[in-house]
């Protein structure tokens, strides 16, 4: 049956106005002026709320610790909580991608309550080579570099030597020019921090030895300080020009970066897109989740966290991600409780809109209007999600209806597939009372109303 959600407060593009939005089937259907349709449906009433398109997460790293198939069924409930309808997943490692990425989309299929996509991690040489078969046979368009892998590529995904990529300044402007001969719309994620200077402060910090920097966050911020992004981010976008490339930059953390893309994006060609996550937006290297938060790149300053605020507010930070790793405490700490042993990464599921609402709408008086363009339609945009992101007929009823005046407290219910949260204690006023995804409704007040499998893998395409 055709729903009809009336009532309701409608987050355009451009403007937030009162509309009725009816769906039929997986779609949006059409729109209407409040009251205006008089045919049969099932009634959503969202009087006092707010209908926002669903969150697009484009920074996950599920099955970095655990099963992958296991992380899609445990962790996307909770993502679905949050208003998530869509997740990108970032592939990597070792084996044949053609194989490994059918294996993913199959433990997809089978397990995740959302939709989902994959981003293609590019580790070894054979994979510049395929580039094509990628795009045309497994639908990525969107691919990762990592510079902080630099020179150990083999040692990390278990290949010989001479078959990795080194991962340096050559390699990237090489794949740039690859991916811009096939499509200027393929996209290059690129985790920017330079390794070769933060690998000399590793070396410093560790031979001072100092105990107040060996179980810290503040001394963990030592090796890989805002510099060492920003410097990255000054030579990627420098590099991406040359080749009029699309480069988006993952998780931003660090003030300096924002104002080196400022002032970089008016002298320079090629598209870069910021992206930038939750953690850096209300965690500091102060904050009591200590060594919980050990994540690259490290948590900064208060400042840091206004500086990218101002840029979500004024369009230099375009999209968010959670980076989300779900993993238990007892993995963090397998090979010790210090800067130096603690893994990286943690849990961080359904965290974009709760953070977007809370912090940017209420404390900070951001317009609902640019809240949602970075919780949804940018990402859609930038990672041809055709289908997804926009509130308008023929697209995908993938929504979040939202109460702006409801308060949560993130307490374990709320973790995820994960035994702990650095948000643990702290609240947020706004959260979706209903998710729908494809038409159907997947969460009522923080309820799961769907079942596991019902995701789906999402094949993208470029234009012709």
């Amino acid at each position: 049956m055709d729903k009809l959600i009336k009532n309701g407060n409608v987050v355009f593009e451009t403007d937030v106005r009162k509309a009725d939005i009816l769906v039929r089937g997986e779609k949006i259907a059409a729109i209407f002026a409040p009251g205006e349709y008089e045919g049969e449906a099932e009634v959503i009433d969202a009087t006092g709320l707010y209908i926002m398109p669903g969150t697009i997460d484009p920074h996950e790293h599920l099955g970095l610790y655990k099963p992958l198939g296991d992380a899609f069924r445990c962790d996307t409930p909770r993502q679905a909580i949050g208003g998530v309808t869509t997740l990108i997943n970032y592939h990597r490692g070792k084996g044949n991608y053609y194989e490994t990425v059918k294996e993913a989309i199959e433990d997809g299929e089978k397990n995740s309550y959302v939709d989902f996509a994959l981003s293609l991690g590019l580790c070894a040489k054979e994979h510049l080579n395929e580039l094509q078969g990628y795009v045309d046979e497994l639908g990525i368009t969107s691919f990762k570099f990592f510079f902080d892998k630099q020179d150990i590529a083999h040692k990390f995904y278990d290949l010989p030597e001479e078959a990795a990529l080194t991962l340096d300044k050559p390699d990237f402007l090489d794949i740039l020019k690859r991916l811009r001969a096939i499509s200027p719309e393929l996209l290059l994620c690129t985790h920017c921090e330079d390794a070769d200077l933060f690998r000399a402060l590793q070396k410093q910090v560790k031979e001072a030895d100092d105990p107040d920097d060996k179980y810290t966050l503040t001394g963990f911020e030592k090796t890989r300080p805002g510099y060492v992004e920003t410097i990255s981010v000054a030579d990627t976008m420098w590099l991406n020009s040359i080749a009029d490339g699309n480069m988006y930059v993952v998780h931003t953390s660090a003030a300096s970066s924002v104002e080196m893309y400022e002032m970089l994006s008016k002298k320079l060609g090629g598209k870069v897109t910021l992206e930038t996550c939750p953690h850096y937006l209300v965690l500091t290297k102060d904050s009591p989740c200590g060594l919980l938060g050990k994540v690259n790149p490290p948590l900064r300053t208060t400042a840091d966290n206004e500086a990218l605020w101002e840029g979500i507010r004024n369009g230099s930070v375009k999209t968010m991600g959670t980076d989300n790793v779900p993993v238990k405490k007892e993995k963090r700490f397998e090979r010790g409780d210090d800067i130096w042993d603690v893994f990286v990464g943690f849990g961080g599921p359904g965290m974009i809109l709760p953070t977007l609402l809370s912090e940017g709408y209420h404390k900070r008086n951001i317009p609902l209007t640019t809240l949602s363009m970075v919780n949804s339609t940018n990402t859609a945009d930038v990672f041809l999600l055709r289908d997804k992101g926009h509130i308008a007929p023929g697209f995908d009823a993938d929504l979040a209806i939202v109460d702006l005046d409801w308060e949560r407290e993130i307490t374990p219910e709320l973790y995820g597939d994960s035994d702990f949260s650095v948000y643990a204690g702290m609240k947020f006023k706004g959260w979706p009372r209903y998710t729908l995804s494809r038409g159907e409704i997947i969460q009522k007040d923080g309820k799961i109303l769907a079942e596991a499998g019902r995701g789906k893998y999402i094949h993208r395409t470029i234009s012709k």
